[in-house]
């Protein structure tokens, strides 16, 4: 082989490989974008009582919304929710529950076309009892896992099951805490800011 095609062959091989370092040419960056944007959505699906709180309240179907913000770390974000869930009570007309949180979402390490997220945070949870006509806001606890996949480059889907602790140990006549699960569908818009 002669010096020029020698020469020839190195440059281009030089060059593909600065091709290559670039992070925007690969084709897997494009594909976990969407999570390293900010975030709005919503989620509708069952909201079902556990342990002890499923004697009193029935299931029933709970919408919520929720805003996700990026931190400097990449695979944390800030997540702030709220949602509307109104069970029926069995024995009693009812309970509204309407639960404001944050949290910090974790992405998984997993290079899967899926996106799964761990997440746990707290806040507060209005609730109100329709028979007694008494409301009060008590500490929340949450925690959850998320999986989601683009639907293109504006929204993505998902599935989400979260469990809820309302905390009311605090108050004098209180006999236990409120136990709950979510699972829902979700939406979520990327925000380009």
């Amino acid at each position: 082989m002669c010096k020029k095609n020698r020469i020839t062959i190195y440059f281009l091989l030089i060059f593909f490989i600065m091709i290559g370092m670039n992070r925007d040419s690969y084709a897997i960056r494009t594909r976990t974008d969407y999570f390293l944007k900010p975030q709005v959505g919503m989620w509708f699906g069952p909201i079902t009582p556990v342990y002890t709180t499923a004697k009193d309240v029935d299931t029933d179907i709970g919408t919520g919304i929720f805003l996700r913000y990026n931190t400097p770390l990449n695979p944390v974000k800030i997540g702030f929710d709220s949602s509307y869930q109104n069970y029926g009570s069995k024995g009693v007309d009812g309970v509204l529950l309407i639960p404001v949180y944050g949290s910090f979402l974790y992405l998984l390490p997993f290079n899967l076309p899926v996106k799964l997220q761990l997440k746990a945070g707290a806040g507060n949870c209005y609730v109100s009892i329709k028979p007694d006509k008494s409301s009060q806001w008590d500490p929340l606890f949450h925690g959850g896992i998320e999986m989601s996949f683009p639907a293109g480059r504006i929204a993505n889907i998902g599935l989400r099951i979260d469990y809820l602790l309302i905390y009311e140990g605090y108050a004098d006549k209180a006999k236990k805490n409120g136990h709950f699960v979510n699972a829902g569908f979700t939406l979520y818009f990327n925000i380009n800011i």
